[in-house]
């Protein structure tokens, strides 16, 4: 007879899938009745993980934050090295980049804004756990920007802090979408800030 629910053990072996489950069903519920209101067990419940399986990935509710930024970062990751193999040109290779972080970021939009709602309730360790990936993510356009400078693509800039525009530039369609959404659609914000950080780096887009 089938099961509907796996059992502790099936749900630990099968951990991609569960720590999606439990991320999303956080989301959801943070998204619909706040942070505060929502326990761990209920975030069990409506992922159908087993509640010791819960507590496996998340001792307190802070670390879905944690979760929810890991998620993104693996996303992005993992696309931008299928995308950008074989590709030489930094400026093709940072256009890629840009791309793709924008376009995870849009996917996963609620789960952002609710990572800027809530980030700063959070206690240290998991802001500075945040705070890491955030800039693991800052640096694969560094790396990027670097490797551009030493071929003389790109004119020589402050490598951070040009990282860190792209970040932030790309997180606002997010942040204030309430505005753009009215003008912009998603294609045309990219290729917009895509002109505008090439300018920056003296590249041709």
């Amino acid at each position: 007879m089938p099961r509907n629910r796996l059992t502790v053990l099936d749900q630990i072996a099968a951990s991609d899938k569960v720590r999606k489950k439990i991320i999303d069903a956080a989301s959801a519920l943070y998204a619909r009745k706040g942070f505060g209101a929502t326990s761990i067990q209920e975030i069990s419940e409506t992922a159908n993980v087993a509640l010791p399986v819960t507590y496996h990935y998340v001792k307190k509710k802070s670390e879905i934050m944690r979760l929810i930024m890991e998620d993104m970062l693996n996303i992005f990751q993992e696309s931008l090295v299928k995308e950008i193999e074989g590709v030489v040109d930094p400026v093709e290779k940072l256009a890629i980049a840009i791309i793709l972080y924008l376009r995870v970021l849009d996917r996963q939009r609620e789960k952002v804004l609710l990572f800027y709602q809530k980030s700063s309730s959070l206690d240290r360790s998991s802001k500075r756990r945040i705070m890491a990936l955030e800039v693991q993510v800052s640096e694969i356009f560094s790396n990027i920007i670097n490797e551009g400078i030493a071929q003389g693509v790109f004119k020589a800039v402050d490598i951070d802090l040009m990282a860190y525009n792209i970040v932030m530039l790309s997180q606002m369609w997010i942040l204030k979408h309430w505005h753009f959404k009215n003008r912009l659609t998603l294609d045309k914000y990219i290729d917009t800030q895509l002109v505008t950080i090439m300018d920056a780096l003296g590249a041709t887009y």
